[in-house]
């Protein structure tokens, strides 16, 4: 793993890149190497989709169907909430935004990966909500690995590693996150970035699509662009 993690970085000294067994992951979560992800990966490579743009899905009912993953981590890790079970796959090479969840979320890398991530709490929040993108840093996780963000971990799509290749991950969070909102919310301080059913969400103000959707533009500083190798 140091081999590639080493040339990630080579090519791209604008960010720190490490991998999840680093203790500096720490931080923004934990690889969970007790469960056996093999199952639901070739489930998932059976029926997934190719595309050249970012695809994310909450909930997936094929990948909902039981398995011994599905269990493990409904009862182990979230200790018998409701869970939904989606993917986020496709080409991707830029920032763009970051967001966190009141709770947990648990990616199974069906692709080797970039994670790029920082910390909720250090967030300048007030009546407009900003980042500095400076403190954002980046991830090498295999394929394989089965990694759990913690509640204040920021994060978005996963970066595709290899030149002319693709990424893919199953997504583990609790049920209705990332949904279409159905009420009203004062739309000032944290409320600004309420995006999405549990989903708040700064962005780049150069993300155009983003900020024409209502996101927040709230990331101070330089977009992240990676490079692959």
């Amino acid at each position: 793993m140091s081999d590639i993690v080493e040339r990630l970085q080579a090519a791209n000294p604008n960010v720190s890149i490490r991998s999840v067994d680093h203790p500096a992951f720490a931080r923004y979560g934990r690889v969970l190497d007790r469960f056996d992800a093999s199952e639901m990966m070739a489930r998932a490579k059976e029926i997934l989709p190719s595309s050249d743009e970012v695809v994310y899905e909450p909930s997936v009912p094929s990948l909902e169907e039981p398995s011994a993953l599905n269990t493990a981590i409904a009862t182990q890790v979230y200790g018998g909430m409701d869970v939904q079970v989606g993917w986020c796959y496709g080409r991707n090479l830029q920032m763009a935004g970051l967001e966190y969840h009141k709770g947990i979320e648990v990616n199974v890398c069906l692709t080797e990966t970039l994670l790029l991530v920082g910390d909720q709490r250090d967030i300048a929040y007030g009546n407009d909500p900003t980042y500095d993108t400076r403190l954002v840093e980046a991830f090498y996780a295999p394929e394989g690995c089965v990694v759990e963000f913690h509640p204040w971990n920021l994060h978005f799509a996963p970066i595709h590693v290899a030149e002319g290749g693709s990424f893919a991950t199953l997504v583990y969070l609790p049920r209705r996150t990332n949904t279409d909102i159905a009420f009203e919310v004062e739309r000032v301080a944290e409320g600004k970035l309420l995006f999405a059913v549990n989903k708040w969400l700064l962005v780049h103000p150069d993300a155009d699509d983003l900020v024409g959707q209502g996101a927040h533009p709230g990331l101070v500083g330089d977009d992240i662009f990676v490079t692959p190798v």
